[in-house]
């Protein structure tokens, strides 16, 4: 893992710039620049609404030898595959100890494993603004999850046809972790936008994302955005509790563009996944914690429920509608190859699979990380409070106890699990990362194939 710190935008830039400066030309050798009109919308919502990122690339630019305008088109802040989760938030009274829970299954490709490594965590310090903890790679994306303040997040990708221009899903997030304390301050934020959507209901729905947040005045919503449009569900008015999946449930679909199992067939899963995290929710309500937790993310039940008006119907003991379980498998590769569905395997194949699950615990200033299936693994907690510098960081620890084992995770000057620099840039990282990069390149072309 790895503590990136800067005194500001500028310097942030620099930093990232001289450690992975090599793989951005390498990666942009292989991109096309957007439009001049393109290049134009994209820098005037930056320069409204989020001035320091431009002021990063810029320095990200000068370290890199890249013009900023190749930096605009494919660099920090730009769409890359958002995963495909379900996700939940849980807070008083649904909970345990009246704690305040987030919860995130991250599916995504295997092959971001490669960029990501075992432990997909980095902390991001820029001069006076909230430091956060970031999942994801500083070369490719960081999505914050936790701030300072307590502010979490998760985000799930989302397909729409009410697009237009302005910041991108990855950005709104980062501004929401440095500028932002509440839950309410990042739905503000949210709704005043610009919000930057790509229409599109195939390959676009990686590039587009819902929004669960909470805080640790124990409030939570889910924040589903299109470009023109956008609705908030809190968890106040839900019993203490909410889920998100890769569709809008609160948002008219109507006005978004989001599509249903009717339109579009691919979508079923992610329709059966929220339907059952709704049901354990409802099931554990009252006794969420860690454990609860654990037993949700992992889960590999079936709920068809609310496909039946689509002409949906299946016995939840046949077989599986393709990414419908909240633990990510992909159950029905072979069996679309056994009836010469190769497109329908190769998409399942990339899609159905957990990577990686985090629950943010705040209160506690604890991240509880897992790795690969959710079945097959359990959660290790990761104390925070001090590398965040979070006020209450002494307490949690107290209050934690045994909760927490082990020794808190410090910031080090050398080789451990977190870094004051970035490590080296060895030719495996290298080779790594230009595979990657063509990986990425590869199914994006094959996804507009298929749209």
């Amino acid at each position: 893992m790895i503590v990136l710190e800067a005194k500001d935008d500028y310097r942030y830039g620099l930093l990232v710039g001289r450690a992975w400066g090599a793989a951005y030309r390498r990666i942009h050798s292989r991109t096309r620049p957007l439009s001049r009109e393109a290049l134009r919308e994209r820098r005037a919502a930056l320069e409204e609404s989020y001035p320091q990122a431009l002021e990063r690339l810029e320095g990200l630019a000068r370290a890199a030898g890249l013009e900023v305008d190749r930096l605009l088109s494919a660099g920090p802040g730009n769409p890359l595959p958002l995963p495909g989760c379900t996700n939940f938030a849980a807070v008083p009274p649904a909970t345990r100890d009246d704690q305040v829970y987030v919860s995130w299954n991250m599916d995504l490709p295997g092959f971001f494993r490669l960029a990501m490594g075992r432990f997909p965590l980095f902390v991001r310090r820029i001069g006076s603004r909230k430091p956060y903890l970031c999942t994801g790679s500083p070369l490719l994306f960081g999505l914050g999850i936790m701030n300072s303040d307590g502010l979490c997040a998760a985000l799930n990708s989302v397909g729409m046809t009410d697009g237009g221009p302005g910041l991108t899903a990855f950005e709104l997030n980062n501004l929401q972790m440095e500028t932002c304390s509440t839950t309410e301050e990042a739905i503000a934020l949210v709704e005043k936008g610009p919000r930057g959507v790509f229409p599109g209901i195939y390959a676009a729905i990686l590039l587009n994302s819902n929004m669960l947040l909470a805080d640790c005045r124990g409030e939570a919503a889910v924040v589903e955005y299109s470009h023109g449009h956008v609705a908030v569900a809190r968890a106040g008015e839900r019993g203490g509790v909410l889920a998100s999946a890769n569709h809008h449930q609160f948002l008219d679909r109507r006005l978004s563009g989001c599509p249903d199992p009717g339109l579009q067939p691919e979508i079923a899963g992610s329709w059966a996944r929220l339907a059952r995290m709704w049901k354990l929710l409802e099931l554990h309500r009252g006794r969420l914690d860690p454990e609860a937790a654990s037993a949700i993310t992992s889960d590999h039940g079936a709920d068809y429920s609310t496909l039946a008006d689509f002409g949906i119907k299946r016995p939840w003991f046949g077989e599986r509608v393709d990414d419908s379980t909240i633990c990510a498998h992909p159950w029905n590769t072979w069996n679309h190859l056994r009836r010469g569905e190769v497109e329908e395997a190769l998409t399942e194949r990339l899609v159905s699979l957990t990577l990686y699950r985090y629950l943010m615990q705040p209160l506690r200033c604890t991240v509880w990380f897992g790795r690969g299936y959710p079945c097959r693994g359990q959660y290790r907690p990761i104390f925070v409070g001090d590398l965040l510098e979070m006020p209450w960081a002494e307490r949690a620890r107290e209050e934690a106890g045994e909760a927490v084992p082990g020794p808190s995770l410090r910031e080090k000057g050398g080789r451990g699990i977190f870094f004051s620099r970035p490590v080296s840039d060895t030719a495996t990282r290298r080779a790594a990362r230009g595979l990657l990069a063509g990986a990425v390149l590869g199914l994006d072309r094959l996804l507009q194939k298929m749209a």
